[in-house]
């Protein structure tokens, strides 16, 4: 889908319209007609003429459209595509003029078009033909065929799109960037998914603080969309705002209680505030109140809980399986070392359970994936810290740990 401004309209009319023009732009019809044989110095000859006509009667219809019709058609002959530019700034140039008849502003339009159209349509045959972005010669190749047709018609927020989302696939994100920033500028409606895209970029790259601004303006705009608020909750969570994030998720899963990918994002960011906490205890030997267990115990129920609607929710993969294994047996360590600055023995009780029903899960993951290494080691570590000697052992001796 692309945007045309008031002085694109007339592009409307060229998908089903033939225009009916005076004597003049007929014969500049003829014109184009022969020019169909020449080559490009041959057609480079008939503009400089043109050229030198048109100062001398600059408000010759037949001679201003013929001239349009030699700049789409050199453009589309010169090859590699990327020089083509001067051209296609050439015919911009006339389309953003002002013609008193009307004939020569549509028939510009209709060049404008016309060569918009062939140059998108280039560039989307060579993305089929290089699905995965690999082969850079090619993609250089789509970019200057976008960047043409962006040249051509800087109102089409379909080419803006197309040509961001290249190079985002070659990984040149400040190219993407400014891409998306020149949509902004050049496009009159608000186009929120360039928005959108941009926050996202912003957040890529790195430039989080952006990314921050670019989001909350979103937010502030369309407070419904889910998935804006959700990227404003990724780009706080790098930026180390975790009570902002946690705030938004909170407010998202009350919203959306079955999206799990809200459950994930707040069971991770749990996570992060239950080991900072931990770490602060632990580092400064400070000594755990019974308020301060209540809160890490109750932080950690969230999280497993959390887990456990996630597992009702989906069939529970490795993937899924892994991270809650990890989570539960990194947890109890934590605990473990919070424990000796507590005069309390629940983190005690509450490790083993953790340890057992990761254990559970070590266990699962070994079996389904007998060669990595990885999965038996965190078995083995669970066994030992269970107290579990027999089973251990024999993971010791079967894979020579």
């Amino acid at each position: 889908m692309h945007y045309l401004n008031p002085r694109m309209t007339s592009f409307l009319l060229v998908f089903g319209i033939f225009f009916t023009l005076s004597c003049a732009t007929s014969n500049s019809s003829n014109n184009l007609e022969s020019s169909d044989q020449l080559t490009v110095d041959e057609l480079q000859d008939r503009l400089t003429q043109l050229d030198d006509q048109l100062q001398n009667d600059v408000q010759n219809s037949a001679l201003t459209i013929e001239k349009a019709s030699l700049l789409a058609e050199i453009s589309e002959k010169t090859d590699p595509p990327s020089q083509r530019l001067p051209y296609y700034r050439n015919l911009r140039d006339m389309a953003d003029a002002n013609y008193s008849d009307q004939n020569v502003k549509q028939e510009i339009d209709h060049y404008i078009q016309t060569s918009w159209t062939f140059e998108q349509t280039e560039g989307v045959k060579l993305l089929q033909q290089n699905p995965t972005g690999m082969d850079q010669q090619i993609t250089d190749e789509v970019i200057s065929h976008f960047k043409n047709a962006i040249t051509v018609n800087p109102d089409s927020l379909a080419t803006y799109n197309l040509l961001a989302n290249t190079y985002y696939r070659s990984n040149r994100y400040d190219q993407a960037i400014q891409t998306l920033e020149t949509a902004l500028e050049n496009i009159e409606a608000d186009p929120s998914e360039i928005r959108e895209k941009l926050a996202y970029l912003y957040l890529e790259s790195g430039n989080i603080d952006s990314s921050i601004q670019v989001y909350e303006n979103l937010v502030d705009d369309y407070p419904q969309r889910a998935q804006i608020r959700h990227g404003l909750a990724n780009a706080y969570m790098l930026n180390n705002e975790h009570e902002s994030a946690i705030f938004i998720l909170r407010d998202l899963i009350e919203a959306y209680p079955n999206r799990i990918e809200y459950k994930e994002s707040l069971a991770g960011e749990l996570y992060f505030k239950f080991r900072s906490s931990a770490l602060e205890y632990i580092n400064s030997d400070r000594t755990v109140s019974e308020t301060d267990r209540d809160d890490f115990l109750q932080k950690l129920d969230e999280i497993t809980n959390l887990y456990n609607e996630i597992d009702s929710t989906v069939p529970l993969s490795d993937e899924n399986a892994y991270r809650k294994a990890a989570y539960l047996k990194n947890s109890a360590g934590y605990l473990a070392d919070l424990s000796t600055n507590s005069t309390v023995n629940d983190f005690e009780e509450y490790r083993i359970t953790l340890l057992n029903r990761s254990m559970t899960l070590w266990e699962k993951l070994s079996e389904n994936n007998p060669d990595n290494i990885s999965y038996i080691r965190n078995l083995y570590d669970v066994y030992i810290e269970l107290g579990m000697t027999e089973e251990a052992e024999s993971i010791k001796r079967s894979y020579n740990l």
